[in-house]
């Protein structure tokens, strides 16, 4: 009782502190009464934009890229809404003033509606109780909006004003760069094209930078496009490391390698290019290519398919070798042993142990035993039979091995030999070599190690990423790592890390470099877009961890 009496106390000394003002104005501060509602409805537009930008910002419980989309479409709108609030501000700053147009006698008049007002919020307080803040978006409460919201988007504004009313290049340039920075990619394309067009219209060139990001934003859906982008920026800047790789590896995507070779040429001359062991291996790769191509174009047989086959596989492009493996089986002879070597590895790598055991056996038959296959498929087969359990084929397959290339270059193959020789026995744990085996990485397809705990399952890949960093045991953090590396760095970088279209990650140490690492993931380089958008914070600091610890350095 003593608390609704004191709730109604403290309610009418609001509604009193209230109601002065407009009950006895003589005994208060006149206040201007020239506020224009149009105005007042934009501004209060304004502020609520700006707070639920800033409480999609603080959202956790949205995926990082629906949560950007989310605060592109807000600031898309509060910029609409900045544009029209300045247009009435210029259109009102026309106007006479309207202080003298007020009707001074509806002062002294009693504000009926004013009280009505005051006494339907008194009512509501009283029946409403605590104050529920106004809600966006789904289980998300509006939270306190911060000044320095209010000045990055008045700075933002002060650049599309700037852009709106000189649109030079200077002030283009930096509103795109502004929307770059946002991570708004539709408003910084539109922004950066417009950049090229302010340029051409002056009879200038505009700046490198905007070539270089229009084709980071366009090379996924248009590589051609993308291209010709670089191909413009390389006509300002000869010599820019960046760009120079960029042409190289979208023409090589794009099937031009005369356009490839002469880009890497470039690119090895400059003081990056010098030190780059990657790109100098990719030139290579294309001079040799260009080659193989032209005999298969020329005459289409297993010893042309073989000879193009063979360069890819010792490229790391090995998906591409084994399609033309599968046509020479295929169309040619079904028992060609290369061919069946190469697809069996491969099989192996994909986790399909058995499917490697038939291909890896049928080779050894054509080749004429194990000592005549080529010492990487004698070895890929002693690690299929022991992921299968069969410690006596591993034996046998592993010796082989050690035969073709000597004790001395067989790595830790002998040591293998003699931990099957003891699971054989009963001595030895089914898994304890198992992780150690050559010829291959922890990836997806090849033998998984422990194992994640079981408290992960079913868990989000951002959420086990979170459990396996707090873990902290190896074979968790590979575990997870690299099913994320198979989902968004395969494609790019090789199923085995070996480099396709990407750079080689396995053994390089630059990809050991945590900081380097982190840099490349967040925000990209070259042509490789930028994943921090994509990926958790977790899931970026596993995949560094894991290729700076496991898989960039050399063993």
């Amino acid at each position: 009782m003593l608390t609704i009496v004191l709730i109604i106390i403290l309610a009418a000394i609001a509604v009193a502190y209230a109601a002065i003002p407009l009950l006895a104005p003589r005994q208060v501060d006149p206040l201007p009464d020239e506020r224009d509602s149009e105005l007042l409805d934009l501004q209060e537009e304004r502020e609520s934009l700006f707070r639920a930008i800033r409480e999609i910002d603080s959202r956790t419980d949205m995926a990082e890229a629906e949560r950007d989309a989310l605060r592109a479409r807000y600031e898309s709108k509060a910029a609409s809404v900045l544009r029209a609030l300045d247009a009435r501000e210029a259109e009102l700053a026309g106007r006479p003033e309207a202080a003298e147009a007020t009707d001074k006698r509806a002062l002294r008049r009693l504000p009926w509606g004013a009280l009505g007002l005051l006494g339907a919020m008194a009512v509501s307080a009283l029946a409403l109780g605590p104050f529920v803040l106004p809600r966006v978006g789904q289980d998300a409460t509006v939270t306190t909006f911060f000044e320095q919201d209010l000045r990055a988007a008045e700075a933002l504004r002060d650049l599309q004003r700037a852009a709106e009313q000189s649109g030079s290049v200077p002030s283009l340039m930096r509103l795109a760069d502004a929307y770059w920075t946002l991570q708004d990619a539709a408003e910084a394309e539109t922004t950066y094209r417009r950049v090229l067009l302010a340029a051409r219209e002056a009879s200038g060139d505009a700046p490198v930078l905007a070539y270089q990001r229009l084709a980071l934003l366009t090379f996924a859906d248009d590589p051609s496009t993308a291209r010709e982008y670089l191909m413009e920026a390389r006509r300002l800047d000869p010599g820019d490391p960046d760009t120079l790789v960029g042409i190289a590896e979208l023409s090589f995507a794009l099937g031009d390698l005369d356009t490839a070779r002469d880009a890497y040429e470039a690119y090895a001359e400059t003081p990056d290019g010098q030190l780059d062991v990657d790109a100098a291996a990719r030139l290579r790769f294309i001079e040799q290519l260009g080659p193989a191509l032209a005999d298969v174009e020329g005459e289409r047989n297993p010893s042309t398919l073989n000879a193009l086959a063979e360069v890819l596989w010792e490229a790391g492009a090995m998906e591409q070798a084994v399609e033309v493996s599968f046509e020479i089986l295929t169309s040619f002879d079904p028992r060609d042993a290369p061919s069946l070597s190469r697809t069996g590895q491969l099989m192996f790598m994909r986790g399909r142990s058995q499917d490697a055991i038939e291909l890896l056996e049928r080779a050894s038959v054509s080749a004429g035993g194990l000592g005549a296959l080529d010492p990487q498929a004698s070895l890929f087969l002693g690690n299929a039979y022991f992921s299968e359990g069969d410690d006596e084929g591993a034996i046998r397959a592993w010796s082989a091995h050690v035969e073709l290339v000597g004790e001395d270059s067989a790595g830790r193959v002998p040591d293998l030999i003699r931990a099957a020789e003891a699971r054989a026995l009963g001595l030895a744990g089914d898994r304890e070599v198992e992780a150690d085996m050559p010829g291959t990485l922890d990836l997806p397809g090849a033998p998984a190690v422990d194992g994640e705990p079981e408290a992960t399952a079913g868990a989000s890949l951002a959420e086990r990423a979170t459990t396996a960093l707090e873990d902290g045991r190896p074979d968790t953090i590979a575990a997870v790592a690299t099913e994320l590396y198979a989902q968004h760095c395969a494609v790019c970088h090789g199923a085995q890390a070996q480099g396709a279209s990407g750079p080689r990650l396995a053994g390089n140490p630059r990809a050991a470099q945590e900081a380097n690492v982190r840099s490349a993931i967040s925000f990209g380089r070259g042509i490789m877009p930028g994943f921090g958008a994509i990926l958790a914070d977790a899931e970026i600091e596993l995949l560094v961890r894991w290729l700076a610890d496991d898989v960039g350095t050399p063993r």
